[in-house]
């Protein structure tokens, strides 16, 4: 199922939060604190309110990735992002293992929320902690509801095709046009980002030639540099995220049993195919895979997180109406 969007801004819905602003992205570097409101309402106790909770992405920042769509979930969704805590960033040995990671934050939630389901999520690297998660809070119990994938996939599934059979060079054809297409994804961007997706776009070609994956690095290892641009982080918190990302390559689940509402960006980076839909109908039987007409990036930023939103809200809702039914 493909959805698509308007460039038009929708009326009303570029909202400013009022409450949360000072607590998201601004965190202490001295906090402990793992989840983290996003938007508004997920500051009111009503218990009938239904509750989301999203795990960050490879930078292990939850509030700038997540406020686009949490606005846009308020006043109906409580949205809750799940962050790195800062003061962990330095431990050497915390991101060191994604279940190492998913035990922490799983700890975290039951001692939020101590009784009812849990609606989980995450965008990229987080949709693939997620799993971890949900495992971790099933073994403890507790009810986990339909995880939410936000283009993000498990690695080491082996369900993914080869860079050289022909199915995958013929859909890497195809997503040139998608490019064409949507040049106004392309000329969004800024002057630093484009040369710095020229200059990874020929790492990859180079790197390919060699033998290696995306992000694999020669000598051994994987590092986030051949695929983030991380300039603009500290010394510490780009640690994190490589041992994170490394963590991601050497988690290796087997399946996933239960519901998956998959989430994936139609425009995919110009010479690598996540193949999230395809890995995550293979995982997990029970995926189902809605097609968002956007980047990986654009796709959580205005003005194609609406459709997202829409159609996450309305999942979520009913979700927690069935839920409260039984």
């Amino acid at each position: 199922m493909a959805l698509g969007t308007s460039m038009s801004a929708t009326p009303g819905r570029v909202a400013t939060i009022r409450n949360t602003g000072s607590l998201f992205a601004r965190v202490s570097g001295n906090s402990e604190r793992a989840i983290i409101p996003i938007n508004d309402c997920a500051l009111s106790t009503d218990p009938k309110l239904p509750t989301f909770y999203c795990v960050h992405s490879a930078s292990g920042v939850a509030g700038t990735d997540f406020l686009d769509l949490a606005e846009r979930l308020d006043p109906a969704v409580r949205f809750f992002g799940i962050q790195a805590p800062p003061k962990l960033m330095p431990d050497a040995e915390f991101g060191k293992t994604l279940k190492g990671v998913a035990d922490y934050y799983a700890s975290a939630l039951v001692e939020f929320q101590p009784t009812g389901p849990f609606l989980l999520g995450g965008y990229c690297v987080g949709a693939v902690i997620t799993v971890a998660i949900a495992e971790n809070l099933r073994a403890r119990g507790r009810e986990v509801g339909p995880i939410v994938a936000i283009d993000g996939a498990p690695e080491n599934t082996g369900f993914a095709l080869g860079r050289w059979q022909p199915v995958y060079l013929l859909e890497l054809l195809r997503n040139i046009y998608g490019w064409i297409n949507h040049g106004d994804l392309m000329r969004s961007r800024t002057l630093h980002s484009l040369v710095w997706s020229i200059s990874h776009n020929m790492t990859v070609i180079g790197k390919g030639a060699l033998g290696l994956d995306r992000g694999q690095k020669i000598g051994g290892g994987y590092g986030i540099e051949g695929i983030m641009d991380v300039s603009r982080y500290q010394p510490a918190h780009k640690a994190f995220i490589n041992r994170l990302f490394n963590a991601l390559f050497d988690y290796a689940p087997v399946s996933y049993s239960g519901d998956v509402w998959v989430y994936e960006a139609t425009v995919k980076p110009l010479l690598h195919l996540p193949q999230i839909g395809r890995i995550w109908r293979k995982f997990a039987p029970r995926s189902e895979v809605i097609e968002i007409v956007a980047t990986h990036i654009s796709m959580m930023h205005e003005p194609y997180v609406d459709t997202l939103a829409k159609d996450l809200q309305t999942r979520i809702c009913d979700f927690f109406a069935r839920s409260s039914a039984r």
